[in-house]
């Protein structure tokens, strides 16, 4: 049996149960005949037991006197009940009396235990104040004083003044007082704490949870480090998706950045806020880690990307690429981004062995099976509402976001950045969710940070009004400034050279579910490496057929308002009329009547038309020699190499590399590269220049 010594009851609680308990002890020892000498003697050890346990816990000595009265009162009644029995007047009236008498003895003892304790806490928090130096005691008494002027009377004693290293501040260990303030009541007033002490400007007051819910921690930095360039360090050691990887530093000098392991990142940024720069830090990063691979989406051109791989080209292609896959079309975005959505899906399945080995519930990465990690910038070329009007980025923009819900676990993870925290731009409310470390670069004002961090962030745009200057904030952290590097072209070249022998391979399990578009990814791509965009062939295109205006829609059908209904329906019925006129020319099987045919199907909805007075586009006929699209065609064949390219990423290439030249059907290309004699088919569906000139 396991006795407490030291149980804490209350004035009501403690009378009752002790009353209770005598009278339970004094009818069965009575009952049972027990000796009464057994009743003094529980009574004594207990006496004994209470006394030792209060010395321990340092308790008054009033509280000392009040224990050890009420077990010789408990003992005496339940010896007396024990001989005598406990059903008399005189029992039953001394018990009652004697439980009252505890009760009011109990309220004037605890009373006297918590002035005791006020007084302990501020004993100790002189004791603790009294081994601060002269000027760290100077700081101390100042905060003091500051926080009771400026929160509205409350107390903070402070026991803790550490003076930073880098000379930028000091950090202020409190004790909050008596009455429940919380550290959260005190973080209300920073911006008031920092106006009241006259610190420069950029310079403010970080207040953080201590080391129990009564306790508080004040940065207060002196010297605004947010204004002048802290460049990357040169430090190119190898780093890992598990630990932190440092982007900036804090005020006081401190290096900080997030694990990437389950994190996905959302910058958001001005022009000429630094969001770039950002975006090149952590491409630097991952540059560095050892288990990861770097994926870039950017409609801009692949500009994020072109600084490395152009660096890489000019260190002559040392190791592996920096970035291991670059999408800068529509086209290649969506490959991508469904690539991400099926390797995401292949490794929760496939590599559930794995997990249990490592007795995880997410996927344990490494050099072997590495952690995927997509760039993409400028997002709202596919996030925003007038992206998601277009198909393709639509698609790009759904299979994005069923990432960033699923595969956290599988280890594939997002990088996205945009010019602005508003809703039309970050049009899906899963990218503010689901990325879990966030940082704003120069946001216009405050009602974008409350979209971008939440209500109750307490942060402020002043915050951070510098370039390079963030507000960074990770998991359900507090919001706060961070400087971040300063990365400079040469730094690219040095960490691309240092970095090249690092990188890691896409396992197999995952390059399967990528599939080919994963392994064609490098075709057409010379550019990235600095090479010239082969010079658009410039094709004679129809003029564009005219309406003529009139008052207005009618069973005529030869005019329509600008802009209207009856417009986008004449515009959609002339498109149908090419379509047909294409697929018929292309397959060689034209029909003279299919004019009148397509009259009568529009008859057939009850609406006479007439097609816009124009000269029809020249069909594409056999006897095409000419046309300058032919030999575009051929030197894109050139560039494919002896595996052999087919016809829609043919098309895919011009569409890309020469965007004013009229994309040839594929059938026409078909028959294009079937007529030359320099083309060969290594396999089916792809065309090669056959070797050797044969």
């Amino acid at each position: 049996m396991n006795l407490d010594w030291d149980a804490k009851h209350g004035p009501v609680t403690g009378p009752i149960n002790t009353g209770t308990a005598a009278l339970v002890v004094g009818y069965a020892g009575h009952t049972l005949h027990m000796p009464w000498e057994w009743a003094a003697l529980t009574a004594g050890a207990g006496l004994v037991g209470s006394h030792i346990a209060g010395r321990r816990h340092h308790v008054t000595p009033a509280t000392l006197a009040l224990r050890a009265a009420g077990w010789l009162g408990a003992g005496g009644w339940c010896s007396w009940a024990i001989a005598a029995g406990p059903w008399s007047q005189a029992g039953i009236g001394s018990l009652l009396a004697g439980a009252l008498g505890l009760g009011a003895a109990m309220a004037g003892a605890h009373h006297v235990e918590e002035k005791a304790e006020e007084k302990r806490a501020e004993q100790e928090a002189a004791a603790r104040r009294a081994t601060l130096d002269g000027k760290r005691q100077k700081i101390a008494d100042e905060w003091e004083d500051r926080i009771v002027r400026v929160c509205h009377g409350t107390v903070v004693t402070v026991v803790g003044v550490e003076v930073w290293e880098s000379g930028g501040g000091f950090s202020l260990d409190g004790e909050c007082g008596a009455g429940g303030t919380r550290w959260k009541d005190i973080a209300t007033f920073k911006e008031q704490l920092a106006a009241d002490a006259k610190l420069p400007e950029g310079c403010g007051v970080e207040v953080q949870a201590g080391t129990h819910r009564g306790a508080v921690l004040l940065h207060v930095s002196t010297v605004n480090r947010l204004v002048d360039d802290v460049y990357y360090p040169e430090d190119y050691s190898p780093l890992t998706v598990n630990a932190p990887a440092p982007i900036g530093v804090l005020p006081d000098g401190t290096a900080e950045g997030p694990v990437n392991r389950q994190t996905s990142m959302l910058f958001v940024g001005q022009r000429e806020s630094g969001k770039t720069n950002l975006m090149n830090v952590n491409v630097a990063n991952q540059c560095r880690m050892v288990d990861s691979l770097t994926w870039v989406i950017d409609l801009n051109g692949g500009g994020l990307a072109l600084k490395w791989m152009r660096a890489w080209q000019a260190a002559g292609r040392p190791g592996k690429p920096p970035i291991d896959w670059v999408a800068d079309t529509p086209a290649k975005a969506r490959d991508m981004a469904a690539a991400m959505v099926r390797v995401a899906k292949a490794r929760k399945v496939g590599y559930q062995d794995r997990e249990i080995a490592a007795n995880d519930d997410k996927l344990p990465v490494d050099a072997e099976v590495p952690e995927i990690r997509v760039f993409c910038d400028e997002g709202a070329e596919i996030f925003s509402v007038r992206s998601r009007r277009d198909e393709i980025l639509r698609n790009v923009a759904d299979n994005l976001i069923q990432t960033l819900e699923i595969a956290r676990a599988a280890a594939v993870n997002e990088t996205t950045s945009g010019l602005r925290a508003t809703q039309d731009v970050l049009s899906d409310p899963q990218i503010l969710k689901q990325s879990t470390f966030k940082a704003g670069l120069r946001v216009s004002d405050d009602a974008e940070l409350n979209y971008f961090f939440g209500y109750n962030h307490n942060a402020s745009a002043e915050d951070a009004p510098y370039p390079g200057c963030a507000l960074v904030r990770s998991g359900t952290g507090q919001v706060h400034p961070l400087k971040v590097y300063r990365l400079k072209p040469d730094q690219i070249l040095a960490i691309v050279k240092a970095t090249a022998d690092r990188h890691p391979e896409l396992d197999e399990l995952s390059r399967r579910a990528a599939g080919e578009a994963y392994e064609q990814r490098w075709m057409n791509t010379d550019h990235l490496f600095g090479g010239p965009a082969p010079t658009p062939v410039q094709v004679v295109e129809p003029p564009a057929p005219t309406v003529a205006r009139g008052r207005g829609v009618t069973a005529d059908w030869g005019t329509a308002p600008s802009g209207g209904d009856a417009q986008a329906a004449i515009d959609q019925a002339e498109a149908a009329r090419r379509r047909l006129h294409d697929a018929m020319n292309e397959t060689g099987r034209h029909d003279g009547d299919l004019d009148s045919q397509f009259m009568d199907i529009l008859a057939g909805g009850g609406v006479t038309w007439k097609p816009p007075a124009a000269e029809p586009p020249a069909p594409e006929t056999g006897n095409d020699d000419g046309d300058p699209r032919r030999e575009l065609v051929y030197e894109i064949v050139v560039k494919a190499g002896p595996a052999g390219i087919g016809p829609s990423t043919i098309q895919e290439s011009i569409r890309r590399l020469h965007p004013t030249v009229q994309v040839p059907h594929a059938a026409t290309i078909g028959r294009w590269l079937g007529a030359d004699p320099r083309i060969h088919q290594p396999k089916y569906g792809r065309y090669a220049v056959r070797p050797n000139g044969s």
